[in-house]
C-alpha cells in the first residue's frame, strides 16, 4: 500500500471551514495532481495521476452534505478532478463543461492569446492578468473578466445554500483572486493542486478568501458599466463570430441580461448595417460552423 505524497493546501480547508453554510458558496479551485506537461504544452490530455484522483475524492469526502454542484474547464485534468470530487461527496450529478474555467478561459478571448503565452511564457502571462495591465490583442481586460466570473458562479447557485465547485487551473485561480482583492498577487502566491479562492455574499458585499488573505467588494460586482458591457461584448463575439470577420455589426438585445442574471446569454442578436455586411457575416457564421434557420420577423432585411 502506498502513501498519497499530497495533501489537500490548508488553505482550502481553513476557508471551508469558516464559510458560511446558509448560503451559496463559490469554490475556485485549481484541479488536482496531474502528469508533467511538455514545455509549451497546454495538456489538453493530460491525466490525473492516482494520487490526484485519490486527493480530489479526499477533498470531496470533506464536502459531504455541503457540496451542490460542479462545474469544470472542459481539459481532461479539470473534468477529472470534477467528477472525484462528486465521487468523494457521494453526490449523484453530472459535471458541467464551463468554458469560462478553461478552453479558452474566461481571460482569454480568440486564438491571438496563445501567441501572448508562447512569447511571454506562462509567468509573464500570469503577471500581466494579475497586475491589470492594458489587455493584449484576443486576451479580456482582467478586472472586468475576473468579477464577471465570480458573479457567474455566484449566479449560478440561483440562491440555493451549499458549496459550489468550478475546477479550472492555476492562472485563473490567481489572477481571479488578484483581482477580486484588488492585490498584485506573484508567483509565490499561485496555488496548489487543489488550492481553491472561496466567494460568497454577506452584508452587501462579495467575500473574497485566498491563502492568508480575506477582502470584499461591494455587491453587485457587475453591473451595466461601460467596462462591463464591453467585456461581454468582446468575449460573446469572439467566441461567435471569431477576431477575423471583417464585417460591420451590432451586438444588441437581451445578451446583455447576463450581466444582471450572471447566466449564459441564450442567443446573441447581431445587426448589420448593410446587405454586404450582412452576407459576410452570414458566410463567417457558416464557416464557423452555424446552421441556418428559417427567416423570423425583423431578421430579414438589415436597416430594419
Amino acid at each position: 500500500m502506498t502513501t498519497n505524497p499530497w495533501v489537500i493546501p490548508p488553505s482550502t480547508l481553513r476557508w471551508l471551514e469558516e464559510a458560511p453554510t446558509d448560503r451559496p458558496v463559490a469554490m475556485l479551485i485549481r484541479h488536482s495532481v496531474r502528469g508533467p506537461l511538455a514545455e509549451g504544452d497546454a495538456g489538453y490530455h493530460v491525466p490525473l495521476t492516482d494520487d490526484g484522483h485519490e486527493l480530489a475524492r479526499a477533498l470531496g469526502a470533506v464536502l459531504r452534505g455541503r457540496l451542490r454542484a460542479v462545474s469544470a474547464s472542459p481539459l481532461l485534468r479539470t473534468m477529472q478532478t470534477a467528477e472525484r470530487l462528486l465521487d468523494g461527496a457521494g453526490v449523484a450529478a453530472s459535471v458541467t463543461p464551463d468554458k469560462l474555467l478553461g478552453d479558452p478561459g474566461v481571460f482569454m478571448l480568440d486564438r491571438r492569446a496563445g501567441t501572448h503565452w508562447r512569447d511571454l511564457g506562462h509567468e509573464g502571462m500570469m503577471t500581466h492578468l494579475v497586475e491589470d495591465r492594458a489587455p493584449l490583442p484576443g486576451c479580456a481586460a482582467a478586472d472586468p473578466a475576473a468579477r464577471f466570473l465570480v458573479h457567474h458562479m455566484l449566479a449560478s447557485a440561483r440562491g440555493v445554500p451549499g458549496v459550489y465547485a468550478f475546477a479550472t487551473h492555476d492562472s485563473l485561480v490567481t489572477a481571479t483572486a488578484a483581482r477580486l482583492l484588488q492585490v498584485p498577487l506573484n508567483r509565490q502566491h499561485w496555488p496548489w493542486y487543489l488550492e481553491a479562492a472561496i466567494f460568497w455574499e454577506a452584508d452587501g458585499q462579495v467575500q473574497v478568501a485566498y491563502r492568508d488573505r480575506r477582502g470584499a467588494r461591494p455587491a453587485p460586482i457587475v453591473g451595466l458599466t461601460e467596462a462591463d458591457v464591453l467585456g461581454l461584448a468582446r468575449r460573446e463575439v469572439a467566441a461567435t463570430v471569431g477576431p477575423d470577420c471583417p464585417a460591420r455589426f451590432f451586438l444588441a438585445g437581451g445578451a446583455f441580461k447576463t450581466l444582471l442574471t450572471g447566466r449564459p446569454p441564450r442567443d446573441l442578436d447581431l445587426w448589420a448595417p448593410s446587405a454586404e455586411d450582412r452576407a459576410i457575416l452570414e458566410s463567417t457564421l457558416l464557416a464557423r460552423g452555424a446552421e441556418r434557420l428559417p427567416e423570423q420577423p425583423y431578421t430579414q432585411d438589415p436597416g430594419q
